[in-house]
């Protein structure tokens, strides 16, 4: 592919992954909601049906937010994904024709305002090079085996849920990150996690 043509790939796919980081975001969001929920019910963990509703709802949630974190981080270089931006970005020659086409002659003023757009591009490849690979790998496992399909379950590998935590924190980051580099009008998805923590607990213990 040629520079613009992966300046192009990145700037169109910006939104796209942005919007699902935020989906992403949102639906452990809800799942932490439930799982708080559950901790803190008090009399209503003798209710049957309200504690096989949350766990439904917990369950349900969460598994959405393994699918929403495995499109994100695919490693398919035909889908859109992080790594397919990562693996462009990474070129100086596609950053180049990326801020050429997004600032043009106004790239100087960027950085009156914060971050200039060349330390934008380096700060997103540094979140990147946050991801834990072997992480990912039992995500990936999980989503197989636990969610996508019905395989034999030996060897089985599974995320705990503070990583998973971390990997959705993450990819929001990133998600940010090109909102701010490629001036998508999107909200920002931080603290998006928090707040859909609180909702969802909200809604569960409502009377």
């Amino acid at each position: 592919m040629s520079t613009q043509a992966d300046a192009k790939f990145i700037i169109e796919s910006a939104s796209r992954l942005s919007g699902i980081a935020k989906l992403a975001a949102i639906s452990f969001g809800l799942g932490d909601g439930a799982n708080e929920a559950i901790k803190d019910c008090g009399d209503l963990i003798h209710d049957y049906s309200w504690v096989q509703a949350a766990r439904g709802f917990q369950d349900g949630t969460l598994m959405i937010g393994v699918v929403r974190l495995c499109i994100l981080l695919d490693a398919d270089p035909k889908t859109v994904s992080f790594q397919g931006v990562y693996h462009r970005l990474k070129n100086p020659d596609v950053q180049r024709a990326l801020i050429e086409r997004v600032y043009g002659e106004h790239e100087a003023f960027q950085a009156i305002f914060g971050s200039s757009p060349k330390e934008m591009v380096a700060q997103f490849l540094e979140i990147y090079r946050e991801i834990d690979w072997g992480i990912h790998s039992r995500l990936i496992h999980f989503r197989n085996y636990g969610v996508a399909h019905l395989l034999d379950r030996k060897n089985w590998k599974s995320i705990t849920y503070d990583e998973m935590r971390g990997l959705i924190s993450l990819v929001g980051r990133l998600g940010d990150k090109l909102i701010e580099l490629c001036h998508i009008p999107l909200p920002p998805i931080d603290h998006t996690t928090e707040e859909y923590t609180a909702w969802g607990k909200k809604a569960l213990l409502k009377k």
